[in-house]
């Protein structure tokens, strides 16, 4: 029987997950009040678009430690990562696996520092936007990629979830990075669905740019033409998608923007380099996430 799944940060992706999970295994999701209620009331998660349907599911809305064995997908935002392991650390046993999912740069390395064991870091190119409390919109199937280890890919491709195991993490972590850097904080500051960024070509060679001079000086040989290919690939399967960072800003959230441009931006320094497009944009965001809360 495969191992039981338990969701610490029950937004859009960690919702869709949990849905999607639970035709294979049970699944425990850690959920805001109002999200538990309506998950509850109406017998599972919604999702439309995609696979649409209520996926019924196990869902908490106070704090609860994982199942014995469980898989431990933890799919807070990444400026609450910190501080939610900490809050999970005194829960975990050897028995349990921890993954990782978060956008941006150095997060495997925080959550092993801050759980004192070593985690999972997984890259994955879902797409799915928070309707309203109880139904999320699945909005492109991408593929999730993985490090070895063969109980979370099986558990992936049980439920009917693209998975493919990769030597080398970093690399994906690296392509994510350039997407979210291109389409995260353009899609915020215009409030447009993902596909339209395909106008803006231009503009989007010169962040990939940044990007890959980056990747090249952290070790990582990125091509600029492969690198802005994918990123108006992820523009396509996406399209009618509305990134999470333009959710956080509508919604008056804080933003990741710091593990994604801002980190761009650090590490450019860090190398003797600059990064003024990457390095407007964080400026952009900032400000403007800042007006709307």
């Amino acid at each position: 029987m495969s191992r039981p799944v338990y969701i610490l940060g029950a937004g859009a992706l960690g919702s869709l997950l949990g849905a999607l999970l639970s035709s294979c295994t049970r699944v425990q999701l850690q959920a805001r009040s109002a999200h538990a209620r309506a998950i509850r009331r109406q017998g599972g998660l919604r999702l439309s678009a995609t696979r649409p349907g209520v996926y019924p599911l196990e869902v908490d809305d106070q704090p609860r430690p994982p199942a014995p064995g469980a898989v431990v997908l933890v799919t807070v935002k990444a400026f609450d990562l910190e501080e939610a392991l900490r809050e999970l650390a005194p829960w975990l046993d050897p028995s349990h696996l921890v993954v990782v999912l978060q956008n941006g740069l150095g997060i495997r390395h925080l959550a092993a520092r801050v759980l004192g064991r070593p985690v999972i870091r997984a890259v994955t190119f879902m797409a799915a936007a928070y309707e309203a409390p109880g139904h999320v919109a699945f909005n492109a199937m991408g593929k999730t990629y993985l490090p070895a280890n063969g109980e979370v890919l099986d558990l992936w491709r049980q439920s009917g979830m693209p998975a493919e195991q990769v030597d080398d993490i970093e690399t994906y972590i690296w392509r994510k990075l350039a997407i979210n850097a291109v389409i995260n904080p353009l899609s915020a500051l215009l409030g447009v669905c993902n596909g339209e960024l395909l106008q803006l070509r231009p503009v989007a060679r010169g962040l990939v740019e940044e990007v890959v001079q980056v990747a090249r000086q952290e070790g990582q040989i990125l091509d600029v033409e492969e690198t802005l290919a994918k990123v108006e690939a992820s523009m396509q399967q996406t399209s009618r998608n509305t990134s999470s960072m333009l959710q956080d800003v509508q919604a008056g959230r804080q933003t990741e923007i710091e593990w994604i441009s801002g980190a761009v931006v650090r590490l450019a320094a860090a190398h003797g380099l600059q990064a003024p497009r990457n390095q407007m944009l964080r400026e952009l965001v900032r400000f403007t996430a800042e007006a709307a809360s």
